[in-house]
């Protein structure tokens, strides 16, 4: 009997923000990085949660955010955005996260990320190349 295929269980807008070669990661106390993002609310669309989730978490405001793709990794359908910012501007933790970081997209392998951004960065997706 052929397997079905089940359906993600979670559905979030993430965000690859990039500023100067490096992307943007986020991690909540006790936890290991990710990239911005998260739950899309009812009623929302996908880049309006991205645009929501980015200022909630980092206090970032981009009005320049490129819808790259939509894809599952794991159990979760990432509709993933990219969004440049420039290097005036700061990310900072707020509301659930403890800190942010830059990384160089070439260092994004080693370091401690959580299990959806391993997925994630699996996907080869383009924006996450070095």
């Amino acid at each position: 009997m052929p397997q079905r295929q089940q359906k993600p269980t979670k559905v979030r807008a993430t965000i690859i923000c990039l500023r100067s070669g490096k992307v943007l990661l986020v991690r909540r106390k006790g936890g290991k990085w990710n990239f911005p993002g998260g739950v899309i609310e009812l009623g929302e669309t996908p880049q309006q949660a991205a645009t929501r989730e980015l200022e909630e978490e980092t206090g970032l405001h981009s009005h320049n955010l490129l819808e790259l793709c939509s894809l599952e990794a794991g159990n979760t359908l990432h509709h993933v955005f990219t969004a440049c910012v420039s290097d005036l501007d700061r990310a900072a933790p707020r509301n659930e996260i403890a800190a942010c970081k830059w990384v160089s997209r070439g260092d994004l392998s080693r370091t401690s990320l959580n299990p959806a951004a391993v997925a994630l960065l699996s996907k080869e997706l383009p924006a996450l190349s070095a």
